[in-house]
Order: structure tokens, then C-alpha cells, then sequence
């Protein structure tokens, strides 16, 4: 039985793949690092030249890779959500692909995997990895019948703590979880139950990392005062509107008395 057309076709490639040599990926820089905000660039190149079809650029992640940024000379390039407006190609050359993040943020640290569809290998790979450094953090509180919650959120990389400047023996409880790319976040909860213990003071979250530190006070003191600031306004106001009132009335009933005064006068 003769071999078949196909048969023939895959023995060319497979014997000239051998002959040629199969090229390699270079990444020219394997681990970025860039604070948040700052542009990050990754570029992987070709060893050798070879007939490219497609760049794609795809987000590693353990469950599944996700295409990110794609290019051919054919369709163009194509920057998939949520990704849009965030990055773009920099290079358009199909055998040495740079992506740029404009801003880079902290949800964009993770590894990265760069992949030719080349004729007649098929698909040949690179890998780099971004690490984007930066702390974010928030706070905010409710007061119920004197009891205070105060809750104090923080994500970063490197890994950020959380701690209170509180002299209350009150020990707050958290809550870590370390994202798939690195990225902490952490969760700290602080219960005071009676709120007028902090009243003369102000309760602050210090959140830091490696990098950066930041403070987040709790201002329980001036809001209370803001208050009762608002409660004397209103109550002048309304002491005002009263006396206007009674002034209005008082004049009303003056006229009234010279007006049946006048009509009451004997006539001479």
C-alpha cells in the first residue's frame, strides 16, 4: 500500500524540522519589577527567524491560561478585555513581541507566557514573570449603643501587616488571603465595647510592607463634636424662626388694636 499525500507532507516537515532545528523563545527579561502605577514592558524574541503566523500573549494562572493580547500580519492585533486601555503591543515585529503596561497595577503581577504559532514547528513558548510592588488600604467604623467595630482592609505585595495604635487591651482579629499571583490581602477587625473609652484620643490602622507604610486614623473625637456643633445650629435656628414668629404675631395684633381703634371713634 502506497503512503498517502498527507503521509508524505508530515515525513517532509518532520525530517525538515530535524535538519533545521527547532528555535528557541528568549526573554529578555524574565522577572520584571516596577512599583504600581509605573509602565512594566515585556518582550520575548525568536533565536533564529522563522515564517510566524500569530503572537498571542496569554496570563498564567493554575487553573487556566488566559489570552490576553493577540497579533497577525493577516487580522491585525487585538487586546482582549479586561485588558483594553490598559496595555498594547510595542512592537509589532511577529518574531520579537513586547506587550507594555501603561500603569501597571497590583492585579497585573503574575507570570506570563509568550506564543509563536510558527511554520513548520507549530507553537514554541517563553515565560516572564511581572512583579508589580505597591500597598492600597482603607478603613471605616460603625458606633452602635457604644460599641465600636472598626474594620481595616489592606492589599499588597509584598506581603502588608496591619496594626492599631489602640491602649486598650483590645486584640483585633484577622483574616489573610494570599491570591493566586502573590497579592495578600488582609482583613483586621477591632471591637471596643465601650466607645468613650477612645473619645479623648484618636484610633489609627498602620498598614506597611517592605516598601511603604501608611496611617489611617479614625477621627471619633471630631465627628462627635461635629455633631453636637450641628445640633446647636439647628436649635439657634429654630430659636430664630421662633422669635420671628412671635414678632410677626405681636405686630399683627398691634394693627388690629389701631385699625378697630380708629373705626370705634365717635364722629363730631
Amino acid at each position: 500500500m502506497l503512503p498517502s499525500k498527507m503521509t508524505f507532507q508530515a515525513l517532509f516537515l518532520s525530517l525538515l524540522c530535524v535538519v533545521l532545528g527547532e528555535p528557541n523563545v528568549i526573554t529578555h527579561t524574565e522577572h520584571v519589577k516596577v512599583n504600581e502605577g509605573n509602565a512594566a514592558t515585556l518582550r520575548c524574541t525568536l533565536t533564529e527567524p522563522g515564517d510566524v503566523l500569530q503572537v498571542t500573549w496569554q496570563k498564567d494562572s493554575e487553573k487556566k491560561h488566559t489570552n490576553i493580547a493577540t497579533y497577525s500580519t493577516m487580522l491585525g492585533f487585538k487586546i482582549h478585555d479586561p485588558y483594553q486601555d490598559r496595555m498594547n503591543f510595542t512592537s509589532l515585529v511577529l518574531n520579537d513581541t513586547s506587550i507594555t503596561f501603561w500603569s501597571a497595577s497590583l492585579d497585573d503581577t503574575g507570570c506570563y507566557i509568550c506564543l509563536f504559532n510558527v511554520f513548520p514547528y507549530g507553537s514554541i513558548s517563553g515565560r516572564t514573570c511581572l512583579s508589580v510592588f505597591g500597598l492600597s488600604a482603607s478603613v471605616h467604623y460603625n458606633i452602635s449603643k457604644g460599641h465600636l467595630i472598626a474594620i481595616c482592609n489592606a492589599v499588597g505585595f509584598p506581603e502588608p501587616t496591619i496594626s492599631w495604635n489602640n491602649l486598650f487591651n483590645y486584640i483585633p482579629t484577622q483574616e489573610k488571603v494570599r491570591h493566586t499571583n502573590g497579592v495578600m490581602s488582609i482583613t483586621s477587625k477591632l471591637e471596643i465595647s465601650d466607645s468613650q473609652s477612645i473619645s479623648k484620643q484618636d484610633l489609627t490602622c498602620r498598614v506597611s510592607n517592605k516598601n511603604e507604610e501608611m496611617e489611617l486614623p479614625i477621627k471619633i473625637k471630631n465627628e462627635q463634636g461635629f455633631s453636637f456643633l450641628g445640633l446647636v445650629i439647628a436649635l439657634g435656628i429654630l430659636l430664630v424662626i421662633v422669635v420671628l414668629i412671635l414678632i410677626t404675631l405681636s405686630w399683627r395684633k398691634r394693627i388690629c388694636k389701631r385699625t378697630h381703634g380708629g373705626e370705634s371713634r365717635p364722629m363730631f
